[in-house]
């Protein structure tokens, strides 16, 4: 394996979200003017320009948002903002393990949600005074609410006796797409087997956790998994960030690929749908923002090609370029750049890898054109329709 890893373009044909940043300021500068109602209806407006009129009641008092496996239930007073998620239905038998469970994620993770058990029935809660709905508070409460039931629904409904309150809304991927994201998620971990072998042959296995972190990046960007498979990727690139030796690390990162692999076709293939979705996955970044991480990137990465650590200098820059997609929402001019520079690395020797990715990131970094141009993606099937 002399040369670096494959890349493959996303098979979503926009990366952009529904995020009005003007209207952030305005809804922080209402709140400074003291004007609670204003402050909110514009934060829910920063966050998709079509939920008032689409979700809302005439008075823009009462809204029934859906996310995923969810619907946010936003009540709003003259002084009071009341947010609810009913989120699952208790069964007759073992209710103490959900208790437990339930008492376990309200000490954490939650930090300002409670789930509640009212009447066999679980829900995420909040409420606090309006004047206190400060835009940063409230965004991250809802973020809080909407992620965490998406998180974990699935692993109530696998291991208690609950059932879903709310059937989600969702649009299925046709045969012939659903064919495309098995052969691709079959591929990508067949590769990374392929480096651990060559890696683990040449001594280089510490290589093996930049392998496994990039591949499970590749799969998220490249077909978007949902579901409880999302959720055991999340958790899994979460591991591979702990404070576990490398080589545990590693070792537990091999065997969920195993893992991955064991799951039959029809049982994986529930997995990918479109779902609709209230507060996006993943946060929106600006370029001044993105820099901060590049600009130290770039800097390890030059450290590496210096010493003609090729291999070293790739991984750094791969694994940077897919933390970028993995966990924001990029503008667009840097998602094309971005997608530009790995379709031109893709396989390439190591040194040459190296260069181009060092010449892209670079190229995001001063807000320059890229050196190389690509083709632009034609857009087929059953996604490009989901998003034109």
């Amino acid at each position: 394996m002399t040369n670096s890893l494959s890349y493959e373009k996303t098979l979503m044909t926009s990366l952009e979200t529904k995020i009005k940043v003007e209207k952030w300021k305005e809804s922080l500068d209402a709140y400074k003017a003291e004007q609670y109602k204003d402050s909110f209806l514009t934060l829910l407006d920063y966050i998709d320009s079509d939920i008032r009129k689409q979700y809302g009641n005439a008075t823009e008092t009462s809204f029934k948002i859906p996310h995923g496996s969810i619907i946010v239930e936003i009540e709003l007073s003259e002084a009071l903002l009341k947010i609810k998620a009913p989120f699952l239905k208790v069964g007759n038998t073992h209710k103490i393990p959900v208790f437990r469970r339930i008492a376990e994620l309200n000490f954490s993770p939650l930090n300002l949600a409670q789930i509640r058990f009212n009447n066999d029935e679980l829900d995420f809660y909040y409420e606090t005074p309006l004047h206190l709905c400060e835009p940063y508070k409230i965004y991250y409460v809802l973020e809080e609410i909407c992620h965490k039931a998406d998180n974990y629904d699935d692993e109530f409904k696998a291991s208690f006796d609950v059932t879903s309150l709310y059937e989600p809304k969702v649009t299925p991927y046709n045969t012939t797409d659903l064919e495309i994201i098995w052969n691709k998620f079959n591929g990508f971990i067949a590769e990374a087997y392929e480096y651990f072998e060559y890696f683990d042959k040449e001594r280089l296995s510490f290589f093996n956790w930049d392998v496994i972190n990039i591949t499970l990046k590749k799969i998220d960007y490249c077909m978007s998994p949902q579901g409880k498979l999302r959720t055991d990727i999340e958790r899994e690139i979460s591991n591979l960030g702990s404070q576990d030796n490398i080589n545990i690390r590693i070792q537990k990162g091999k065997q969920f690929l195993q893992t991955l692999q064991a799951i039959p076709k029809d049982e994986l293939l529930e997995n990918f749908y479109v779902a609709e979705t209230f507060i996006p996955i993943k946060s929106r970044s600006e370029i001044e923002h993105l820099k901060k991480n590049l600009e130290h990137t770039l800097k390890v990465a030059n450290d590496e090609i210096v010493k003609a650590d090729f291999i070293g200098a790739t991984f750094t820059l791969l694994l940077s370029f897919y933390n970028m997609l993995y966990y924001n929402m990029v503008p667009k001019e840097v998602a094309e750049k971005t997608q530009a520079t790995l379709e031109h690395a893709s396989k390439q020797p190591w040194k040459e890898a190296s260069s181009i990715l060092f010449k892209g990131m670079t190229a995001i970094m001063n807000e320059q054109d890229l050196l190389f141009q690509t083709e632009q993606p034609k857009k087929k099937g059953f996604f490009s329709n989901l998003f034109k």
